[in-house]
């Protein structure tokens, strides 16, 4: 069906709040799970490693800065993302160091108390006075764990966790997310022994199917009052918004020539509306429909199937 559009929410939803925000709106919606992969980045290194990247980073940055005496604000913003990762690795460095001095090996600590240990030192994570510039304390757990798992310093168990052994905390290879040094040539990273790595992850979500009619009857100017309402990617809106609403331009000028010539076969329809320019006076831009004949077919079959034209013979015209 050419009218029938689908779009993706990815990650968990009230389905149920879904379908009646869709259904009350006059959008009724049939929803169904789905599973699709999706890329994760990373970048992994050794604690001493990715300090020393990080401060030949800035330490470039604000050398070209003052010889050019230019400050600009996407490479001022760079550093301060830069800053912000150098803290984070700084204070996994601390903190590892600390619970290593304190907990010998065969130490054993049941899970509530080693939760303790997990948190960042005091200045390294967000707080109400600087929302932006600091690092979510979950995530500096999740780091701080998994560092130590993956460097064989504890064993994780059921109760708690055992530690193994002790190591120089700038030895210590952790992995830290992509996108915190993305902007970091590869050659700088490979310098410095930094491995970039994708994870292919599955990723749930429920995927929304809307009807012909839904799809030709929908206000387009009120779609993004009801999206607003719900935790929908940007850019996943934003291109079925689009869809609807060209769609809608080709619904409005194929039954406009029918209407005009009357009786035509879909190649006859295609031929009219490719002559034709759709003029915006608001935009001062002209639109034009480029559309294949397998497309064309499939929406006066779609608009058929909701009475809005009928077929005659070999070709379609208004009921």
């Amino acid at each position: 069906m050419a009218l029938e559009e689908t779009f993706i929410i990815r990650g968990p939803i009230d389905t149920l709040e879904v379908t009646r925000t869709f259904k009350e709106a006059g959008m009724p919606a049939r929803i169904t799970p789905t599973v699709a992969l999706r890329s994760q980045f990373s970048v992994e290194g050794s604690v001493r490693d990715i300090k020393a990247l990080l401060e030949e980073e800035i330490d470039l940055s604000e050398k070209l800065a003052e010889k050019t005496g230019i400050e600009d604000d996407e490479d001022t913003e760079l550093r301060r993302i830069y800053g912000i990762c150098l803290d984070v690795v700084e204070g996994l460095a601390e903190t590892m160091a600390e619970f290593m001095e304190k907990n010998q090996p065969g130490t054993f600590l049941p899970m509530n108390e080693f939760k303790g240990w997990m948190g960042p030192p005091p200045g390294t994570v967000k707080d109400t006075d600087e929302p932006e510039s600091l690092i979510d304390p979950l995530m500096y757990s999740i780091l701080a764990l998994t560092a130590l798992d993956d460097n064989d310093v504890i064993d994780v168990g059921e109760g708690g966790v055992t530690v193994k052994q002790h190591l120089d905390p700038g030895s210590l290879i952790i992995s830290l997310p992509g996108g915190l040094v993305g902007d970091i040539g590869h050659e700088a990273r490979k310098e410095h022994g930094i491995v970039t790595k994708m994870a292919v992850i599955p990723a749930s979500g429920y995927r929304l199917e809307f009807a012909p009619d839904v799809i030709a009857q929908t206000n387009v100017d009120e779609l993004d009052e009801l999206f607003d309402g719900l935790d929908i990617d940007e850019d996943v809106y934003l291109a079925f918004r689009e869809s609807v609403y060209l769609k809608q331009i080709a619904i409005s000028k194929i039954m406009e020539v029918i209407e005009e010539h009357g009786t035509l076969t879909p190649a006859e329809v295609l031929e009219a509306i490719e002559k034709v320019a759709i003029g915006s006076t608001e935009g001062g831009m002209e639109v034009t429909l480029d559309l294949t004949l397998e497309f064309v077919k499939d929406l006066l079959n779609d608009l058929k199937k909701m009475g809005l034209v009928r077929k005659k013979g070999m070709g379609f015209r208004m009921t």
